[in-house]
C-alpha cells in the first residue's frame, strides 16, 4: 500500500475545507430577567480561562423588552462555560454586597449551582459540537 497515495486525498480534502466548517455557533437564551434595564455582560470561557476570567469571547448587550438571545459565531467545537451578569447600575462590574454576595442578577451555563463562590468548570461546562448548540441560562 502506498501511503502517499492514501494520505494525499485526505490532506487535500482537509485543506480544501473552509475554516467555517470547523466553526460552531453558540446561541444563548437568557431567562429570569427581572428588570429589562441596564446591560447584560456575557463571557464565554474554555477550561483554561475559567478560573482566571480569561474569556475567549464576550459581549455586552443593551437590554430592552423581552428575553435576550445572544449568538457567538465561529467558535471552535469544544467544551465551554458561560458567565453572565446584568449590570443594573452601569458601572461595568458585578455589584456585590458587604460580604461579597452579588447584588445584581448573574448566571452560569448549565444553570450550575452556586455554593460559596462560582461553580467549577466541571459543573458549568458543556460541549459545543460543530453543528452548534443552544444554552438556556437563568439569571438569579
Amino acid at each position: 500500500m502506498n501511503i502517499n497515495r492514501t494520505l494525499g486525498p485526505i490532506f487535500a480534502t482537509i485543506l480544501w475545507m473552509s475554516p467555517a466548517a470547523w466553526a460552531a455557533d453558540l446561541t444563548l437564551q437568557v431567562q429570569g430577567l427581572g428588570e429589562p434595564s441596564g446591560t447584560l455582560h456575557v463571557a464565554v470561557f474554555d477550561e483554561a480561562g475559567w478560573s482566571d476570567n480569561a474569556a475567549i469571547d464576550s459581549a455586552i448587550v443593551e437590554l430592552g423588552d423581552g428575553a435576550p438571545e445572544i449568538v457567538f459565531e465561529g467558535l471552535a467545537p469544544g467544551t465551554y462555560g458561560v458567565k453572565l451578569f446584568q449590570d443594573l447600575d452601569g458601572d461595568g462590574k458585578l455589584g456585590r454586597g458587604p460580604i461579597g454576595i452579588p447584588n445584581e442578577p448573574y448566571g452560569f451555563s448549565n444553570d450550575a449551582p452556586v455554593r460559596f463562590g462560582p461553580p467549577s468548570f466541571g459543573r458549568a461546562g458543556f460541549d459545543l459540537p460543530a453543528e452548534g448548540a443552544t444554552q438556556t441560562l437563568t439569571l438569579r
